[in-house]
C-alpha cells in the first residue's frame, strides 16, 4: 500500500462523542462529551485509570455497539461521517482500514478453530488472497510478532497457547492487512519487555512504511513515551489533557496527570534512591453518576478549591497546542501530591538463616517419546521448563524473578507452592524438605506458602461472593470459624484498603485492582512466611499498581513476609526487590542483589532486557539493542551456553560448545554471572553502550 498524499483533512475525528449504556444496574455514562483529532501518520496515546471510557472510544470507533446504548456527537474516517456510510461500506473499513488488538485476547479469538486458519480467514476476506500465498503471509506475520516454531503455531487453538502468545497472534492479525488506522487496545500488557519492543518495532515501521495513524490506549507511561506524537489523557469520560508527548512529561498542567506520572516506578538505575510510590486518593468518579456542573476531580484533587464546585472548567491553553481542563492549571508542579519519601531498606540478612532454599530445582513437562514405542530414534523430547535452579529466600526479603515469557518463572513459582510435582531437586522451608506436590505437605507447610496469581479474575469463583476466598483459607488454616473468621475476613480486607461491604461481593462487581486485592487478602489470610506474586500488578492501571506494591511493602515491614516476585517490569522489580534472578530458556544466566545485578557488568541477557525497559521519558533515546527470534525450543539440551543463539556478545565457537562458567563479581561475592566473557570485558562494553 503506498502512502497517500498529506492531507488537511484528519485520518479520524471525534466530535463531542458521548456514550450511555443501560442497564438493568443503571445508566452507565462511560464517555462524555470527548472529542479527538488523528491524522495519518500520527501516534495519539490514550492514557487514564480504569473506567476512565478509553476501551468505549476504540468500540465505538469500531461500530460495535447496537442496542441499548445511545451514542452521541460524531465519528469521521476521512471526513465522512459513520452515521452516512453504508453497512456494507462498515464492514469493509473494519479489518481491512481500520483494525484493532483487543484488550482481551481469549475473547478475540475463536476456540474452536486452529489460530493458522483464522489468520487466512482474514487475509482471504479482505485481500482475495489464494490458500497458498494465505498460509505464507500467515507464518511470516508469526515470525514478525516473535512465535517460536511459526510453522507450527497455527495448527494450535488458542486454549493451546499462552496469554502472550495469544496476545501476538492477536497483534498479527490486526496488522494482516496494512490498516490505514490501527487502534491498539492495551496490546503489550501480556508481554515481556524484548517481545514489547519488538511489537513496538513493528508498529514504528507499519507507521512509516502505510502512513497508518495509530490509536495507542495503554496504562503504561514509558511505552507512551517512547511510541506517541500526542497524548490525550482521560478522567471519567472526559479529556482533561492533550499535548505533544515531550510538552506533557516536562510540563503536565493538570492534577491527575502529575498523579499519575508520579505513580510510575522510578529509573532502574542504581544510582537514584528508591522512594516511595505516590498514589492518586480515592477513585474515579463513578461513571453511574450523570455529569454536574463541577470538576469531576475535584474530591480527589490535591489544589482543589471552592470554585470547583461551583463551574465545569472548560479546555485552557497552557501553549504549544497544550490544552487542560483545569482552572489552576498554572498552579500545577510536581510536588502537588507530597515530596517523595524514601522507601525504608530492609536489613541484610547476610548471617540469617535462609527461610526458602532451592537446590538444583528441575521441571520437565512430558517425556521422551520415541516415533516407535520402545525403539527407534526420539521423536518428542520432554520440554526442559526449569533446569538446575538453585537460590535462596531470606527472612523479610524479596526475591525478583524476570526473564521472557517461557523462561521457567511461573514453573518455578508453582513448584515452590507444590501446585507442579517438581521432576528433580529439593526445597527446604526453614530447614524442613517440602513434598513435591501441596496436597501431601502438611497443614502448617500449607499455611506458610502463599501465592497470588497473574490473573486474579480467573483464581476467584465467578459464582460466588468474595468472602469465599478469604473465610476457606481462615477456615482451613488458623481454623476460624463464625463471627471470628468473619472479623478476620474484614480485618484483612481494611489492611489491602477495603472495606467490610465488599464481603459480599461478587467478583465481576469489582475492578481488576480490586480482584488484585482480594487475592492479597486471600493470600494473607494463612499467616504466610513466604508469598509468591506471580506478576501481581501486570495488568493494573498505573495509580492501583502504585497502591499494591506500596501495600505489599507495607504487609512485609509489619508482618515479618518474604516474597518471590516475578515480574517482566525491571523497574517494578526495582521496587520490590531485593535480590533478582534472572532466568533463560529454563536457566539462571545470573543472579545477585538487585544494585549489583541492574548496573555493570550484567549477563548479555540482563542487559538486553534493561535495554528493553520503555523510559517514562521522551526526551531519553530508546537503545536499539535487540534479540534475533524467540526464547529456543525447551526441548533441547544445550551443549554450550544456553544464551548462545540470540546472544548480540558472542565471542565465538566456544559459546556454542562449552557451558558458561559460574563467575562471582568481585565487588559483590552473591552476584553470580554465567558467561565466558571476562568481567572486565562485559563491564567495559556495558558501560560504554550505557554511558555510566
Amino acid at each position: 500500500m503506498k502512502k497517500e498524499p498529506h492531507s488537511s483533512t484528519p485520518l479520524l475525528e471525534l466530535d463531542r462523542l458521548a456514550v450511555t449504556f443501560y442497564t438493568p444496574q443503571g445508566t452507565v455514562h462511560a464517555v462524555r462529551e470527548t472529542s479527538l483529532k488523528i491524522q495519518r501518520g500520527e501516534v495519539l496515546g490514550l492514557v487514564g485509570e480504569s473506567g476512565c471510557g478509553k476501551s468505549t472510544i476504540a468500540w465505538a470507533i469500531m461500530g460495535y455497539f447496537q442496542s441499548l446504548v445511545r451514542m452521541e456527537g460524531t465519528i469521521r474516517f476521512k471526513g465522512k461521517p459513520f452515521t452516512k456510510m453504508l453497512p456494507s461500506e462498515l464492514r469493509g473499513l473494519r479489518g481491512r482500514r481500520i483494525a484493532m488488538v483487543y484488550q482481551d485476547v481469549v475473547s478475540s479469538l475463536n476456540p474452536t478453530m486452529r489460530v493458522g486458519p483464522q489468520l487466512e480467514e482474514v487475509l482471504r476476506e479482505n485481500l482475495n488472497m489464494g490458500k497458498q500465498q494465505a498460509r505464507h503471509r500467515v507464518i511470516e506475520l508469526f515470525e514478525n510478532v516473535n512465535l517460536a516454531e511459526p510453522e507450527r503455531v497455527g495448527q494450535r487453538y488458542p486454549h493451546e497457547l499462552s496469554g502472550g502468545m495469544q496476545q501476538r497472534v492477536v497483534i498479527a492479525m490486526a496488522l494482516a492487512c496494512d490498516p490505514e488506522l490501527l487502534i491498539m487496545d492495551e496490546p503489550t500488557t501480556g508481554l515481556d519487555v524484548t517481545t514489547e519492543a519488538t511489537i513496538l518495532d513493528l508498529i514504528s515501521e507499519l507507521r512509516q512504511r502505510v502512513n497508518a495513524g495509530i490509536i495507542w490506549i495503554s496504562h503504561n507511561l514509558g511505552i507512551i513515551a517512547r511510541i506517541a506524537d500526542r497524548i490525550a489523557v482521560m478522567y471519567a469520560g472526559q479529556i482533561v489533557e492533550q499535548a505533544p508527548v515531550k510538552a506533557l512529561f516536562r510540563n503536565p498542567s493538570h492534577p491527575y496527570t502529575v498523579g499519575l506520572l508520579n505513580c510510575v516506578p522510578g529509573s532502574t538505575a542504581i544510582t537514584e534512591a528508591r522512594t516511595k510510590l505516590a498514589t492518586i486518593p480515592g477513585t474515579v468518579y463513578d461513571s453511574k453518576q450523570p455529569t454536574t456542573d463541577t470538576c469531576l476531580f475535584e474530591p480527589r484533587c490535591s489544589i482543589a478549591q471552592d470554585s470547583c464546585k461551583s463551574g465545569t472548567p472548560q479546555f485552557f491553553d497552557a501553549g504549544d497546542h497544550h490544552q487542560s481542563r483545569c482552572s489552576y492549571w498554572s498552579d500545577v508542579r510536581p510536588d502537588i501530591w507530597g515530596k517523595n519519601e524514601p522507601v525504608i531498606e530492609a536489613p541484610e540478612q547476610t548471617k540469617a538463616k535462609p527461610l526458602l532454599t532451592v537446590t538444583r530445582l528441575r521441571h520437565f513437562y512430558g517425556r521422551e517419546q520415541h516415533r516407535i514405542p520402545f525403539i527407534g530414534p526420539v521423536g518428542l523430547a520432554p520440554v526442559r521448563a526449569v533446569v538446575d535452579a538453585n537460590f535462596n529466600v531470606g527472612p523479610k526479603q524479596t526475591v525478583g524473578i524476570v526473564g521472557e515469557s517461557g523462561s521457567g518463572k511461573s514453573t518455578v513459582a508453582r513448584n515452590v507452592v507444590g501446585l507442579l510435582s517438581r521432576s528433580g531437586g529439593d526445597i527446604h522451608l526453614q530447614g524442613v524438605l517440602l513434598e513435591p506436590r501441596v496436597e501431601k505437605r502438611s497443614r502448617k507447610h500449607r499455611a506458610e506458602l502463599g501465592i497470588i496469581f497473574q490473573n486474579p479474575a480467573a483464581a476467584l469463583n465467578p459464582k460466588l461472593h468474595v468472602r469465599h476466598a478469604i473465610l476457606r483459607s481462615l477456615w482451613k488454616f488458623p481454623k476460624l470459624r463464625g463471627r471470628v473468621a468473619r472479623e478476620r475476613a474484614a480485618q484483612l480486607l481494611e489492611s489491602v484498603g477495603m472495606d467490610a461491604s465488599y464481603l459480599g461481593r461478587l467478583p465481576s462487581e469489582l475492578s481488576g485492582g480490586q480482584q488484585q486485592r482480594i487475592a492479597l487478602a486471600a493470600a494473607l489470610a494463612g499467616d504466610p512466611q513466604l508469598i509468591v506474586a506471580d506478576e501481581p500488578v501486570s495488568a493494573l492501571d498505573v495509580s492501583v499498581q502504585a497502591q499494591v506494591l506500596n501495600l505489599l511493602r507495607e504487609e512485609q515491614r509489619n508482618n515479618d513476609i518474604s516474597y518471590i516476585f516475578i515480574s517482566h517490569d525491571l523497574g517494578v522489580v526495582r521496587y520490590m526487590a531485593d535480590e533478582i534472578i534472572v532466568l533463560y530458556a529454563g536457566h539462571i544466566a545470573e543472579s545477585g542483589p538487585a544494585n549489583s545485578i541492574l548496573k555493570p557488568p550484567s549477563h548479555p541477557y540482563t542487559e538486553t532486557l534493561l535495554s528493553a525497559i520503555p523510559v517514562p521519558d521522551p526526551e531519553v533515546t530508546p537503545s536499539r539493542i535487540r534479540l534475533d527470534g524467540p526464547v529456543p525450543s525447551l526441548r533441547q539440551i544445550f551443549k554450550g551456553c544456553f544464551f548462545a543463539g540470540r546472544c548480540p556478545r558472542k565471542i565465538g565457537p566456544v559459546c556454542d560448545g562449552v557451558m558458561p562458567p559460574t563467575v562471582a563479581n568481585p565487588n559483590s561475592p552473591s552476584h553470580i554471572i554465567y558467561c565466558h566473557i571476562p568481567l572486565e570485558q562485559l563491564s567495559e562494553i556495558q558501560t560504554t553502550s550505557t554511558g555510566l
